[in-house]
C-alpha cells in the first residue's frame, strides 16, 4: 500500500517544525528608560518608610541598584513632618506615625548624579483609613467532607466599621514567611461588608489557613488602603496572574501614584500611601 503523497509532504512538515520548536532563540530587549522606584507607607501602629532602587532591563538578571544618595521627607497635610534616614540597600526609616483621616505624601529629592535621573518626585496626597481590631482567633480541627480535606485550620473574628467607603488589605504569615505568590494578593472593599462582622453568625469567620500541622503559627493582618492603592493592586493581581494566553491583555507597566514635580507624564515606578494595620496570630493546638 502506498503512502498518500499528501500525508508524507504534511508528516514532512510536522517533523521541519518540530525541529524548529527546538531551536534556540535569542531575545534581545532594547533598554527602556530608567526610572525611579519607590514604595514605601505610614501607619498609626507602624512608623514611615520608603524603599527606593532604579529600574533595569526587563530581561535583567541582576538586582535593582539601590537608591542610596536621596532626600525623602513625610509630609501631613501638606506640611513636613519627618525626614528619613537611610539605612542600607535604598531602604529608608523615620519615627513618624500617622493619624486616622489625616493626608500623607513624600517627597523624593535626588541630586544630580551622571547619567541617571534626578530631581524631585512626589506621592499623590491620601488620606490615612480606619480599620478594627480583630475580635479573636482560634484554631479547631475539621473532619473530612465533599470538597474539604481534614486538618486543622485557623480562623479569625473581625467587624467591619460602619460607613461606605473604605478598601482593604489582607495578608499571611505562615510562621515568619509572608506568603506572597501572586494568588495571594488580596484586596476587598466594604461594598457587602460595611458595618457588619465575620463571626460565624452574621458572616462566615474568616478562613485565615488550614489544613495544616500543630505547633505551626500563622499571622493575618488587615490594613486600610486607599482606593488608589486598591485599583493598583487589583491590576498588578491581574497582571501576575496572566498566564500568557491568547485573549490576556499584553503586560504593560502599572502607574503608581509618584510623579516628577513639574511633569507628570514622568512617573515612577511603585506606590506609597498611608495604611491602618492590624494584625493578630495564633498558634495551632491539638
Amino acid at each position: 500500500m502506498r503512502t498518500p503523497r499528501s500525508l508524507f509532504l504534511w508528516t514532512a512538515a510536522a517533523s521541519l517544525a518540530w525541529v524548529s520548536c527546538q531551536d534556540p532563540i535569542d531575545l534581545t530587549l532594547p533598554d527602556g528608560e530608567t526610572r525611579l522606584i519607590v514604595n514605601g507607607s505610614v501607619g498609626d501602629s507602624t512608623p514611615v518608610y520608603a524603599d527606593l532602587s532604579w529600574s533595569v532591563n526587563y530581561l535583567s538578571e541582576d538586582p535593582n541598584p539601590a537608591v542610596e544618595d536621596a532626600t525623602v521627607v513625610l509630609f501631613e497635610n501638606g506640611l513636613p513632618v519627618d525626614t528619613l534616614v537611610h539605612i542600607a540597600g535604598g531602604h529608608y526609616a523615620g519615627q513618624f506615625r500617622a493619624t486616622y483621616a489625616q493626608s500623607y505624601h513624600i517627597q523624593v529629592q535626588i541630586a544630580e548624579n551622571g547619567t541617571l535621573p534626578f530631581g524631585t518626585w512626589r506621592s499623590a496626597p491620601e488620606a490615612l483609613g480606619r480599620c478594627n481590631p480583630f475580635d479573636s482567633v482560634y484554631s479547631a480541627f475539621v473532619p473530612r467532607a465533599p470538597f474539604v480535606r481534614e486538618g486543622y485550620y485557623v480562623y479569625a473574628h473581625w467587624s467591619e466599621a460602619p460607613g461606605p467607603g473604605d478598601t482593604y488589605r489582607a495578608r499571611v504569615w505562615r510562621n515568619d514567611t509572608l506568603e506572597n505568590a501572586p494568588f495571594n494578593l488580596q484586596v476587598f472593599d466594604d461594598g457587602f461588608l460595611d458595618g457588619r462582622s465575620n463571626n460565624g453568625i452574621d458572616l462566615p469567620e474568616i478562613e485565615v489557613a488550614g489544613p495544616d500541622s500543630v505547633g505551626v503559627t500563622f499571622t493575618l493582618e488587615i490594613g486600610s488602603i486607599p482606593l488608589g492603592l486598591y485599583s493598583y493592586l487589583q491590576l498588578l493581581r491581574e497582571q501576575t496572574l496572566q498566564v500568557g494566553g491568547l485573549f490576556d491583555a499584553p503586560p504593560a507597566p502599572i502607574v503608581g501614584n509618584i510623579y516628577r514635580e513639574g511633569a507628570p507624564e514622568d512617573y515612577a515606578l511603585g506606590y506609597f500611601y498611608p495604611s491602618a494595620r492590624r494584625k493578630v496570630s495564633w498558634t495551632i493546638t491539638p
